[in-house]
């Protein structure tokens, strides 16, 4: 409780006391009349920088006998001796939408005798504010037209300013690079009048004097590499790896055991690296493709890339992203050792064993709460969800029988069980049991925990978060599952949340918004061979979503999503980073990317540029062979050679045959033959991709006129 009760403001409450029977003083007089308050609670303090904008909330009960009104009832500005109210404030310069310069705020609706009246104001702190700074924003209840108190408590809350930490920092703190690549590092926190001076420690590469490091060497663990800033006896330092061609393949797994019959509920995901000879990852590779090989599927079912793809089409093929692919399973009902080998042309494969073994027996119970955090409005709901697992923390699928009692710990002014539901005993349905629980208008925590009675089970517990939220007032993104495959199937979901000034979540649905979704521009364009991509919604229908696209079904068993979210699901055959904005009616907007990248080298595809040039001997054209995926995007695959060859007598071939791609592409210059032929060439590409010949054609024509003279 952030209120002053002291000698000195007790003294300073019976002067006000005084007022009212004759006596004088220079704090404020008590109102009287039925008009009364206590000090209930208030939102914690802040660390908002200069230039930052900020809330604060106090709550005040009611315990008169006389009801407050909006514009009648207000939260005084008072001086720091917490008796003088109702007067300018010493931190006017912070002052944001408040209710008057001498008034903080008025209660929003009206507030009956024995409710909660709340008091919420907002702040801006001056540009200029050094760091260190603290504003106490003291006040008290009181009647906004007279000034009159209803009962002083010495309330305040403080904004401090982030202090300066004197220490020199270096951005990024890391970085992956292939010989020949580069980084640029940023130094901050150098001392006024200082130089920042570069080196590079391990022989890995080189740095320049202005932070731009150059990679020339392949290093490994068991030779670190590093850039290091230095200024006025301060230094930070980045950890450097450079890494070769890659030449291996690691398999690691999320679980190394799972149990028999667990099905979806006991996912597991294998994670295939490329890797170069010194075991570092070759970060930059997102073209080669890589086999996964299921050697035993009565043991293992493939689910999909990952655990939240909606189609598994094409499971045991992935194309590397960043070094890194995918590829996710679940047990079978029997036991043994489930084994995955994963491979990639010459490269030195790897296998992954997992241990499938039988369900345990239940032994404990896990609570979670969906969300973790609602708002103390009176009115949003979290699920409780209680699995009944083994001593793993495997769910116990096959488990209906086991009886769960839900009971509140701590927190009883915070949240109770949802209106037409209760405690339990509840049976779990296939090892689940869910409750419903709903906040109250005090924010705080409460902590619940799950038993059975029954020996052997051991209970669990969870905490719920509340927390007063203003008003509607942003969206912001809070998951992007990107990067994702560029192959039409994989699907790309993004969550966006419902917010309040302060980052707050809103879970009250009657604050909810419709969120729409507008694709960028870079979310369309051309491919290799000239057609057009673009980003689709998933669903195919509409771009637009509800934060209150759903509702938990609590006793249905069923988990369904939780308001103040809104989900959107994308896919795209076209390869792209694509800026999506995410708008709704008065709120202010969130704008994130989303990666699709090619789904790896499969065939080449040609087109000149221009297409037409003039048959006068001389004009020339640029044909672009580009080694790409099934879908014509650009797979920036180096180092095949591409034959080239005409067949006409038109243009005349000026590069030699054959080029080798650079970053996935390969050029031939042309020439139109003479002054008088005219006509249409074709020109011929053949190389090898992923080990199979590919044969592509493209045609330039030869034209005296190129139909606009």
């Amino acid at each position: 409780m952030r209120r002053i009760v002291t000698a000195t403001l007790s003294l300073s409450i019976a002067l006000s006391l005084m007022l009212t029977t004759g006596g004088t003083a220079s704090a404020n007089a008590l109102a009287g009349g039925g008009y009364s308050s206590s000090y209930a609670g208030e939102s914690v303090f802040t660390n908002k920088a200069a230039g930052e904008a900020g809330q604060f909330s106090a709550i005040f009960f009611n315990d008169g006998t006389r009801a407050w009104a909006p514009g009648i009832v207000g939260l005084l500005v008072c001086l720091s001796d917490k008796t003088t109210c109702n007067v300018a404030s010493p931190n006017a310069a912070y002052a944001s939408g408040w209710q008057s310069t001498t008034v903080y705020a008025s209660v929003s609706a009206g507030v009956n005798p024995g409710q909660n009246g709340f008091f919420i104001y907002n702040f801006t702190v001056p540009a200029g504010t050094g760091a260190g700074v603290a504003a106490t924003f003291n006040g008290d209840v009181g009647l906004i037209a007279s000034g009159l108190m209803l009962r002083p408590e010495g309330y305040y809350q403080v904004n401090t300013t982030p202090a300066a930490t004197g220490a020199l920092t270096i951005s990024p703190t890391s970085t992956s690079q292939p010989v020949g690549g580069q980084q640029q590092f940023t130094a901050t926190g150098a001392p006024a009048g200082s130089t920042v001076s570069w080196t590079v420690t391990g022989g890995c590469g080189a740095v320049t004097n202005t932070g731009l490091f150059a990679a020339t060497a392949v290093n490994s663990s068991t030779q670190p590499c590093s850039v290091v800033a230095s200024a006025s006896g301060l230094t930070a330092s980045a950890s450097i790896t450079v890494f070769g061609a890659a030449t291996q393949i690691i398999c690691t797994s999320s679980k190394t055991t799972v149990t028999a019959g667990a099905s979806t509920s006991d996912t597991f995901t294998i994670t295939a690296t490329l890797k170069d000879s010194s075991n570092n990852t070759v970060a930059n590779d997102s073209a080669t493709s890589i086999t996964f090989t299921n050697n035993t599927p009565t043991l293992l079912t493939a689910r999909g890339t990952t655990p939240d793809q909606d189609s598994a089409t094409a499971e045991f093929q992935r194309t590397a992203q960043s070094g890194v692919a995918l590829s996710a399973y679940y047990p079978s009902t029997s036991t043994g050792t489930g084994v995955i080998s994963v491979s990639s042309g010459s490269l030195t494969g790897c296998t992954q064993s997992i241990t499938i073994q039988a369900a345990g027996s239940a032994a404990k119970l896990v609570v979670s709460f969906y969300p973790g955090t609602i708002s103390a409005d009176g009115s949003s709901n979290a699920l409780v969800e209680v699995d009944v697992t083994d001593a793993n923390g495997v769910v116990i699928s096959s488990d209906s029988s086991t009886s769960v009692t839900l009971s509140r710990d701590t927190g009883s002014a915070v949240c109770n069980i949802s209106s037409g539901g209760s405690g339990g005993p509840t049976t779990v349905t296939s090892g689940v049991a869910y409750f419903s629980v709903t906040s109250t208008s005090t924010p705080g925590t409460c902590t619940w925990t799950a038993s059975t009675g029954t020996t052997g089970i051991s209970t669990g517990s969870a905490t719920l978060t509340t927390v007063l939220s203003g008003s509607a007032n942003k969206l912001a993104v809070v998951a992007n599952a990107s990067p994702k495959s560029a192959d039409g199937v994989a699907t790309l979901r993004v969550t966006v949340q419902l917010q309040d000034a302060n980052g707050n979540p809103l879970t009250t649905s009657a604050s909810q918004v419709t969120v729409t979704a507008t694709l960028g521009t870079n979310c369309y364009g051309t491919k290799a061979d000239a057609s057009t991509g673009y980003v689709t919604f998933s669903d195919g229908t509409t771009a637009a979503k509800t934060s209150t696209s759903g509702a938990f079904s609590a006793y249905s068993g069923a988990v369904g999503e939780d308001t103040g979210y809104a989900r959107f699901i994308f896919k795209s055959s076209f390869a792209t980073t694509c800026t999506v904005t995410y708008s709704g009616s008065g709120v202010s907007s969130a704008t994130a990317d989303i990666t699709f990248n090619a789904a790896g080298a499969a065939t080449i595809a040609c087109r000149f540029n221009p297409s037409n040039i003039i048959s006068d001997g001389s004009s020339t054209a640029i044909g672009t062979i580009s080694v790409v995926d099934n879908n014509n995007n650009l797979a920036t695959t180096s180092g095949i050679s591409v034959a080239f060859s005409g067949t006409g007598a038109y243009t005349t071939q000026l590069t030699t045959s054959p080029q080798t791609t650079s970053s996935g592409i390969a050029q031939y210059t042309v020439k139109s033959s003479s002054a008088t032929a005219n006509g249409t060439d074709t020109y011929t590409a053949t190389a090898t991709v992923s080990g199979t010949t590919r044969t592509t054609t493209c045609t330039i024509t030869v034209s005296d006129t190129l139909g606009i003279y």
